[in-house]
């Protein structure tokens, strides 16, 4: 037997500006994309998706959480990754490029009222009004700076000259996360994966970049000595407390122990 595969007519403008009739897969039988860990800058996704169009975000069950429009379809993605990571394991995606307002409103009123339908007049969490969780994401924004160690001015910095500005730091925050990279580009898994729990707890916290070698030199290695810990990411709580590096903090988070250590 033939399975019947549900479509959503939608007008779309093409480039000569007339308008035509196109097919949009409804939301049932649109294809998986698996965006953990920074997998929505996949090649087959940034070409196909980096446009306008109407996406639908799934945790790791695959129980859909939020559908949305956009006139930047993977941009939108990546923002939903950082402000709730735990929330984002996969996504379905329609490419709109040449579409209207009107049209990706359409698009997007058809897949709400699918899943409506076939959830007993529920809608998708994240965009039911006053849902706390996703009303919340937005808390935190990601363009808070990274902490700076120094003033930039001098290239060497030894190991004596750091260590206080590193006990000052971690001190005078609550939250202290010394990672590869910054909050919104972590350069490494690892890094990544600890803003990501940091980021699903909807903490304040801040961030040093041991890679910054202008205004942090040398801290790469520094760290290492200063927590006798030998690996990065870094995370200390509570003013000065060290909580350990990327296998502890993602199992005290997968355990529900890290809010509880770094909040409570």
């Amino acid at each position: 037997m033939k399975t019947t595969r549900t479509r959503t007519r939608v007008r779309t403008r093409t480039r000569s500006g007339t308008n035509d009739d196109d097919s949009v897969s409804g939301l049932s039988t649109s294809d998986f994309y698996e965006i953990r860990f920074e997998k929505y800058n996949a090649e087959e996704i940034r070409m196909k998706y980096n446009t306008a169009g109407i996406y639908a975000i799934y945790n790791d069950q695959k129980e859909l959480q939020y559908i949305g429009l956009s006139r930047k379809v993977l941009q939108s993605i990546k923002m939903h990754c950082f402000e709730l990571p735990a929330e984002c394991a996969y996504a379905k995606m329609v490419s709109l490029e040449f579409a209207t307002k009107e049209d990706l409103q359409t698009a997007w009123k058809r897949w709400v009222m699918e899943f409506v339908k076939d959830n007993n007049g529920k809608l998708p969490p994240g965009n039911t009004p006053k849902n706390e969780l996703w009303a919340d994401r937005k808390r935190r924004g990601p363009s808070k700076a990274g902490l700076r160690l120094t003033d930039g001015m001098k290239e060497d910095v030894t190991f004596d000259e750091l260590k206080p500005k590193i006990q000052e730091a971690i001190e005078q925050h609550k939250i202290v996360a010394f990672i590869k990279g910054t909050r919104e580009e972590p350069e490494c898994g690892y890094s990544h994966r600890v803003i990501n729990a940091l980021n699903s707890l909807l903490v304040d916290y801040e961030t040093v970049n041991v890679l910054d070698d202008k205004y942090n030199p040398n801290l790469l290695y520094v760290m290492k000595e200063f927590s006798d810990w030998p690996t990065i990411p870094q995370v200390y709580a509570n003013n000065g407390e060290f909580l350990g590096g990327h296998d502890i903090i993602v199992k005290m988070f997968e355990k529900g122990e890290l809010r509880k250590a770094i909040i409570e």
